[in-house]
């Protein structure tokens, strides 16, 4: 790597988060590429009693029975 590359790869590295997707949409134009565009599954997570685990299966079967 190039010491240009590997100076540009440090100083976007300290960027401060919410400076990086303006940053990030400058290079994309330099390089006249279509943007990759993710489809990402939701992942969640939530509070229950302890035995929801156990009964998980259950409550998914009874919930795909009341969406049909």
């Amino acid at each position: 790597m190039s010491v240009m590359r590997e100076e540009l790869h440090h100083l976007v590295d300290r960027l401060p988060e919410e400076k990086v997707a303006p940053l990030l949409r400058l290079v994309r134009d330099q390089l006249d590429e279509q943007p990759i565009v993710r489809d990402l599954p939701f992942i969640g997570t939530l509070e229950a009693e302890p035995d929801f685990a156990e009964r998980s299966e259950e409550i998914l079967r009874s919930e795909d029975n009341h969406s049909s």
